[in-house]
């Protein structure tokens, strides 16, 4: 019933080999099952891809949570249950020839990141619809693995089309930030600044103020609290941000608070500052009478060289307006709180005093 007889010598021969091999193979394979629920409210889930990594065995969840897998290969196996929207988990088994392993998953629901969205002066954007050309500079990254003192380092060499030229040597004055190089000869070429929104003013340092130059307002932002660091450039800058705004924009968001334990971060810095240059040496010649001998009358045989005589008012201790200056640094901040409710909050102290010191000029006076 249901059965057919091998009569023939070659179909008995194959089905001799098909009653040898069939059990043979069943011996090798093993049985998992078991129930996948939500982790949240204890349902089971249904749809669940339940699979064996690095081979073909997988089924999906029934409508109670249940799967099978009959035909599981023996040895060690890393079986892993996934659906969208829960963050996959993955058991190490290992799957014994002839016997059934009981493997129950619960799943956590995740956060399913379907395309970046820019936030632009016209509103919330999917990154590839924007139309303008939007450089980011993750700020928090770079201020965790280099050395970085101001606001105006973050931008040296890391954007494309973007110079940071120093205005001057004076401490804390202003940098020059060009955007795609010069746009006008008469009017300033300075891009707009806004820092979570708001716009700051972004002086380029060369007007007279300390030492014949503007302080960077720039400088006052602690790099420890920029989050990332966004540079629009182009016309469509302008079409956003208006008119002003045709020399590119730089918009700083600053790091919001995590939920989760209270996490704080102290950070010190110091260190010495001086004049690395060596100056020449300023010479002068004397004749035998002790008259000064110079080089034009030297030439025309008017007098003859007899002493020679170096001096140097910068390497002179009692004259020179160079010395010794130091830096120092010192900041603690603090991120927590809950999902509803968070906080980051920041402090620093930080003092420079530069190399120049006017107080052994006037001390010899």
């Amino acid at each position: 019933m249901g059965f057919r007889s091998c009569t023939h010598v070659t179909t008995m021969v194959a089905c001799a080999l098909l009653m040898w091999v069939g059990p043979a193979d069943a011996q090798e394979r093993g049985t998992i099952t078991g129930q996948v629920t939500a982790t949240a409210t204890g349902q089971p889930l249904a749809g669940v891809q339940v699979y064996i990594e690095n081979s073909t065995v997988g089924v999906l969840t029934n409508l109670n949570g249940r799967y099978l897998i009959n035909t599981a290969p023996v040895g060690p196996r890393r079986l892993t249950a996934l659906l969208i929207g829960f963050g996959p988990v993955t058991e190490e088994v290992n799957v014994v020839a002839g016997e059934s392993l009981v493997i129950d998953f619960s799943l956590a629901q995740t956060a399913i990141t379907l395309d970046e969205v820019v936030v632009t002066a016209t509103g919330e954007q999917r990154k590839r619809e924007i139309g303008n050309i939007v450089t980011t500079v993750q700020a928090a990254e770079i201020v965790d693995l280099t050395p970085i003192t101001n606001a105006f380092d973050l931008l040296q060499a890391r954007a494309p089309g973007v110079q940071v030229m120093g205005a001057g040597g004076t401490v804390g004055s202003g940098s020059r930030i060009r955007i795609r190089g010069s746009n006008s000869i008469s009017l300033s070429n300075e891009p707009i600044i806004y820092v979570d929104g708001i716009r700051i003013e972004s002086g380029d340092g060369q007007t007279i103020g300390l030492g014949g130059q503007d302080m960077g307002r720039l400088n006052d932002i602690n790099p420890e609290d920029i989050e990332s660091i966004e540079i629009v450039k182009g016309p469509s800058a302008a079409t956003l941000y208006g008119t002003q705004a045709a020399n590119g924009v730089v918009r700083i968001t600053t790091k919001k608070g995590q939920a989760g334990p209270a996490q704080w971060t102290v950070y010190a810095e110091g260190g010495a500052v001086n004049d690395p240059y060596t100056y020449p040496d300023n010479w002068r010649a004397e004749a035998a009478s002790g008259d000064m001998c110079r080089l034009d009358s030297q030439a025309s045989g008017g007098c003859t060289v007899a002493n020679l005589f170096n001096y140097t008012p910068l390497e002179d201790d009692r004259l020179s307006p160079l010395g010794q200056g130091w830096r120092q640094q010192y900041g603690l901040n603090v991120t927590g709180g809950t999902e509803r409710v968070n906080y980051f909050i920041s402090t620093e102290w930080e003092q420079e005093v530069g190399p120049y010191d006017l107080k052994p000029f006037y001390a010899n006076k």
